[in-house]
C-alpha cells in the first residue's frame, strides 16, 4: 500500500505547501540471524513509516512474557507481519461538470464513466485498501497504466515526505477511482466492473517510482476519502490468489459495502475515533484562485463541500506496559493510528522514553520510504498490550514494535500505527464513522494449522521454507521477530522439537486441524 498522512493547509498560492507521508507495500520474507551478524533482505509494508527491507536481531531480542493479572495465563504473542489487504483499482473520466465551485466528491456503487485510456474496458491494477493514507494514490508505471498520465496531470504539485528528503507528487484533474477485493477478479485475469465501487470527481496524487532495491513496490492505493464513507470488510479466512497484468498477488478477500446495508459483525468491538486538524464529514478538492477548473489540493477529507481539505485518519486508544505492573509503573495510554495498510506497528521516540525501554534496542530495521533509506531503526518487543473492546479486552504479550517519529494527522507527533500485525489471525472489518464513534471490528482467533505461515489454508512448500529459514540452534534466540511465531513449544528457539510438529502438518496428516498441528 502506499500513503499518506498529514495535509497542512498552509498556503494557497504558488507551490502546495503540503506534506504527506508515503509509503510502500511489501510482502514478507525473512531475515537472517545473529550468527551471520547481517540480514537478508525483507519487504514488509509498515504504513506511513516506510517498508521495512531489513531486520538485524539484537543482543537482548528475549524478553518475559506477562501473564494476565487476572486470569494468570500468557497472554498471545502477535506477529511481526500481518496481511496487507489488496484491492483490484480503475480509473474512468467521470467528473462534475458546468459549476465552478463543484469540487466534492460523488460516492459511486458502480463503475461509471470511460476508461482514462481509449479502450473498450478500463485498464487495472492491484494496490492496497489503506486506511493511513489521506489520498487515493497511483505511482511509476503503475499510474500509467491507469491512465493518469499527461492531460491528467494538473502541474501542480504536493510534496510526499517519509523517510529520508520529501519528494514531489503530482495533482492529477478530476477522475474517477473504484476498488473491489481480489474476487472481481477472474481466472483469465479479467475485472467484473459491476463489483466495483467508488468515488468520481476526485484529484488523486501521482507518485514517481519508489524502488527499495528489491524493484519497484510502489504501485496504488485507495485511502480514507473512500474508505471513511464505506464499511471494509476483509476476511483473512477467505484468501484469494488472482493474476492481473501476469503479475500474481494473494490478500485476504476484502468487501467494500454500504455501512447502512447488510454488514456482518464480529466478536470484538475496538473503538475508534476520527482525528485530524479539523472535523469532517465530507471529501473534496480544492482550486487555484486562477482557474477553478483545476484542483491545487487533491481530494481529502474536508469539513464542508467547497472547504479547504485537511484530510484527517481514524484512531484507536490501547495500553502497553513494559515490566511488571505496580503503582510505580503503570500501563501507558497510547493513541495509535489504525492503518490497515501496515503489516508491521510502530511507536514514536516519545511512546519508547515513556515505557523507560533500554537504549540497545531488541532489534534493528532498515526502512525504505519516498525519500529514501534510514538504517538501523529501532524495534522492541513490549511485554504487555491490552486492547479494550465491546465483547471483551484482547492482550498481548511480546509485541513487537519500531520506533520512529512520524507527523499526525491531528497535528504535532504521531504516538504510533495499530497494523495489522495484531490481528494476523482473525477477520476484521473496519466500520468507521466521521461524525461519532466508529469501530474496528475484530473476530475471535481463527483456527489455522501452526505450520501454515502463510495463511493460505495449505501446509506445503513455501511453509517449509519459511521454517527452514528461521531454525536456530536451542536456546540460542530466534533469527528474526517474525520467527517467534513459529516457535510451537515457546522455548525461545526453532528447533527440532518444532520441526515435529511441522513435520505432522507439512505430511498432510491433520493439516488444518488446529489441535493437532500446534495452532
Amino acid at each position: 500500500m502506499i500513503c499518506v498522512g498529514q495535509i497542512h493547509a498552509a498556503a494557497i498560492a504558488g507551490r502546495a505547501a503540503v506534506a504527506l507521508v508515503l509509503v510502500s507495500w511489501i510482502a514478507p520474507v525473512f531475515a537472517a540471524g545473529p550468527s551471520e551478524l547481517k540480514s537478508r533482505e525483507i519487504m514488509i509494508r509498515a504504513g506511513r513509516a516506510g517498508s521495512i527491507i531489513s531486520i538485524t536481531t539484537g543482543p537482548n531480542a528475549i524478553t518475559p512474557r506477562v501473564r494476565d493479572g487476572v486470569a494468570g495465563v500468557l497472554a498471545p504473542r502477535p506477529r511481526l507481519v500481518g496481511f496487507s489487504p489488496l484491492v483490484v483499482i480503475t480509473t474512468s473520466d467521470e467528473r462534475r461538470g458546468g459549476n465552478d465551485f463543484d469540487f466534492e466528491h460523488d460516492l459511486q456503487t458502480g463503475y461509471v464513466g470511460s476508461p482514462l485510456i481509449a479502450s473498450t474496458t478500463p485498464d487495472s491494477v492491484i494496490g492496497f485498501l489503506d486506511s493511513g493514507a489521506t489520498v487515493d494514490l497511483a505511482a511509476g508505471s503503475f499510474a500509467e497504466t491507469l491512465g493518469l498520465v499527461g492531460t491528467q496531470l494538473t502541474g501542480n504539485t504536493i510534496g510526499l515526505g517519509g523517510v529520508g528528503d520529501p519528494v514531489d507528487g503530482m495533482v492529477t484533474h478530476p477522475v474517477a477511482f473504484f476498488a473491489a477485493g481480489l474476487s472481481a477478479v477472474n481466472d483469465l485475469g479479467q475485472v467484473d466492473l459491476s463489483a466495483m465501487v467508488g468515488h468520481s470527481n476526485v484529484s488523486a496524487v501521482v507518485a514517481p517510482q519508489l524502488d527499495c532495491g528489491n524493484g519497484e513496490v510502489l504501485s496504488a492505493l485507495i485511502g480514507t476519502p473512500l474508505m471513511a464513507f464505506y464499511t471494509s470488510v476483509i476476511n483473512v479466512d477467505s484468501p484469494r490468489t488472482v493474476t492481473l497484468n501476469g503479475v500474481t498477488y494473494s490478500s485476504p478477500d476484502v468487501r467494500i459495502l454500504d455501512p447502512y446495508g447488510d454488514v456482518p459483525l464480529l466478536d470484538r468491538y475496538i473503538t475508534m475515533n476520527f482525528g485530524g486538524l479539523a472535523p469532517a464529514t465530507t471529501a473534496n478538492y480544492f482550486p487555484e484562485f486562477e482557474d477553478l477548473e483545476t484542483p491545487f489540493f487533491p481530494t481529502l477529507l474536508s469539513t464542508l463541500p467547497g472547504s479547504i481539505p485537511t484530510g484527517g485518519a481514524f484512531f484507536s486508544d490501547i495500553l502497553v506496559l513494559q515490566g511488571e505492573p505496580s503503582p510505580l509503573n503503570p500501563a501507558l495510554s497510547v493513541r495509535l493510528l489504525v492503518d490497515t495498510g501496515a503489516q508491521s506497528s510502530v511507536i514514536s521516540p516519545g511512546v519508547a522514553a515513556s515505557l523507560s525501554l533500554p537504549i540497545v534496542p531488541h532489534f534493528t530495521v532498515d526502512v525504505c520510504g519516498v525519500g529514501g533509506l534510514a538504517t538501523g531503526v529501532p524495534g522492541y518487543y513490549i511485554d504487555f498490550v491490552k486492547m479494550n473492546a465491546l465483547g471483551g479486552a484482547i492482550e498481548f504479550s511480546r509485541a513487537p514494535f519500531i520506533v520512529l517519529d512520524l507527523p499526525s494527522p491531528e497535528g504535532g507527533s504521531l504516538d504510533g500505527i495499530l497494523g495489522m500485525n495484531f490481528f494476523w489471525n482473525r477477520n476484521v472489518i473496519f466500520d468507521p464513522f466521521l461524525t461519532g464513534t466508529g469501530f474496528l471490528q475484530v473476530s475471535d482467533p481463527l483456527q489455522f494449522a501452526y505450520a501454515d505461515f502463510d495463511l493460505d489454508y495449505d501446509v506445503d512448500n513455501a511453509d517449509a521454507q519459511t521454517f527452514i529459514s528461521c531454525v536456530t540452534s536451542p536456546q540460542s534466540g530466534f533469527v528474526s521477530p517474525e520467527c517467534t511465531h513459529i516457535d510451537a513449544d515457546e522455548d525461545e528457539a526453532v528447533d527440532l522439537r518444532d520441526f515435529a510438529i511441522f513435520q505432522r502438518c507439512y505430511s498432510g496428516e491433520d493439516a488444518l486441524a488446529a489441535s493437532s498441528c500446534g495452532g
